[in-house]
């Protein structure tokens, strides 16, 4: 759901954690690098085909049927990098759900740390403390290492359904991110699981259920950061399934509720293939 990273609080979550899992932080902080360039190239792709598209235009006439294919082309293409940028974006939400739970651990760790504090006779010493901060470490790192429990976790339930739906396998991708809508509907990536759902249907060429999907997530997270990705989606599924009329509707929707974003941009570009801009 959230798009802005703050990659400084990892050393800090380090440092509050003493010894705790530094192996998972250093992995978190590679991530937010990989996830960052991926989107900024993701980006640079959008704008370049954006103006491919622009000159073009510009060139040529309108009615030229051999350059409006052309531009038909690259608007598709343009298509398919948003859908990778979306993809990217999502993966900037799980790294940022991932580090909430690991501060959340940690301070977890902490809460356990001071309850453990009390246990030790008075004037005593803690049999196990060899050195000073050991006992703390041991509570804090025995905290940490079984966060939670027994429950499901969300993270992992999200992670397995993202990646069925990379592979391809859409039926199970669809089974798990309802599983997680049905189980997490309030987590910060409740809204992000509808959209994936919507987006194997389309995959699939279901795509009326496609639009089902995008409606439902539009109806429970309206102001979701991936509501102007849905209302794009719904209006190529109109346009894949020759509905024609509510398509063109659809995609003047996006153009005058998002202006500015990438979506829009790109419901331009397919009402100017469509020839009505």
């Amino acid at each position: 759901m959230r798009r802005a990273l703050v990659p400084a609080m990892l050393p800090l979550l380090l440092a509050a954690a003493g010894c705790i899992m530094p192996d998972q932080l250093a992995q978190y902080q590679q991530q937010v690098s990989d996830v960052q360039a991926s989107l900024e190239a993701a980006s640079k792709s959008q704008a370049d085909l954006a103006k491919q598209v622009t000159a073009l235009e510009t060139k040529i006439g309108a009615d030229d049927p051999v350059k409006r294919s052309e531009i038909a082309d690259i608007s598709a293409r343009l298509d398919q990098v948003v859908r990778q940028t979306t993809a990217t974006a999502d993966k900037v939400d799980q790294t940022n759900v991932r580090v909430d739970r690991l501060s959340q651990d940690v301070q977890a760790a902490r809460d356990a740390a001071r309850r453990a504090a009390p246990m030790l006779p008075p004037g005593g010493t803690d049999p196990s403390a060899s050195a000073p901060g050991v006992a703390g470490a041991a509570a804090v790192g025995a905290a940490v290492a079984s966060p939670s429990s027994s429950a499901p976790n969300p993270s992992a339930l999200y992670a397995s359904a993202y990646a069925d739906f990379s592979k391809g396998n859409y039926a199970l991708a669809t089974q798990g991110f309802q599983e997680y809508t049905q189980k997490y509907p309030d987590t910060e990536l409740a809204d992000n699981a509808m959209y994936w759902i919507g987006e194997c249907s389309f995959s699939e060429g279901s795509y009326k259920a496609a639009i089902d999907a995008f409606d439902a997530m539009l109806e429970r997270y309206p102001k979701s950061d991936k509501a102007a990705a849905a209302n794009l989606k719904k209006a190529l599924a109109f346009v894949q399934s020759n509905q024609i009329g509510q398509g063109i509707e659809q995609l003047r929707f996006v153009t005058s509720n998002y202006p500015g974003t990438d979506e829009a941009r790109i419901a331009g570009d397919r009402l100017e293939a469509l020839g009505k801009p």
